[in-house]
């Protein structure tokens, strides 16, 4: 399996924060019985790694790592099993250790010459965070168009409302945390479900167009 073309194939990426190991494996379990199939673990809580370890045991879904900030925390990543790395930020360890263990990243850039400088370092796919703080669509559609080889995940207010909007934009993949949520960004089983479906089947929509 191609983890790359899995992610551009199913566009949306679940990215999991809480603030504990037991709540962020509920929040990624109500995802992907919703209906996702690609998951982001991020590194902002203890012990993630053994929530990617977990994940990892269900068949037919795709668990990678975010928030990595560092090499060290980019292996702990690996040991625990996931399928691609992700960071805020371009860093060269975390680039170099996923080719070295022929698995994707996804790094943080945001202008024209940082995009460019990651994909330079073989970065697979580029993070724009905030999208909705920099231009939303708009910013995403005007990169593509001077670089048209940059493969873009959008993440940061993209929501239910705006996430179609992103990926006709030009945008390989999106990335959505709070859509998933209460209207009070709750973490609650059946509305993460529920709101999953919901997005599973907006998404279902606009393939078929």
């Amino acid at each position: 399996m191609n983890t790359l073309e899995e992610i551009k194939k199913n566009k949306v990426i679940a990215v999991i924060r809480a603030d504990t190991p037991d709540v962020a494996l509920e929040f990624a379990r109500g995802c992907i019985e919703g209906g996702i199939k690609v998951i982001e673990i991020t590194f902002s809580f203890p012990r993630a790694e053994r929530v990617i370890a977990e994940l990892c045991k269900i068949d037919d879904v795709i668990v990678g790592a975010g928030t990595l900030l560092d090499a060290k925390m980019a292996q702990k990543a690996l040991e625990s099993g996931a399928k691609f790395l992700v960071s805020p930020h371009t860093d060269e360890d975390i680039v170099y250790l996923a080719k070295a263990h022929s698995l994707p990243t996804i790094q943080g850039a945001l202008t024209s010459s940082e995009i460019v400088n990651a994909w330079k370092l073989g970065v697979d796919m580029v993070k724009v965070f905030p999208a909705s703080a920099v231009g939303g669509p708009s910013y995403i559609k005007a990169i593509k168009e001077a670089l048209p080889f940059a493969e873009i995940m959008a993440t940061g207010g993209v929501n239910y409302d705006n996430f179609p909007e992103y990926l006709k934009a030009g945008a390989s993949a999106v990335g959505l945390s709070s859509a998933f949520l209460t209207q009070d960004k709750k973490i609650k089983l059946e509305i993460v479900i529920q709101n999953t479906r919901n997005i599973v089947d907006r998404l279902s929509t606009i393939n078929k167009e």
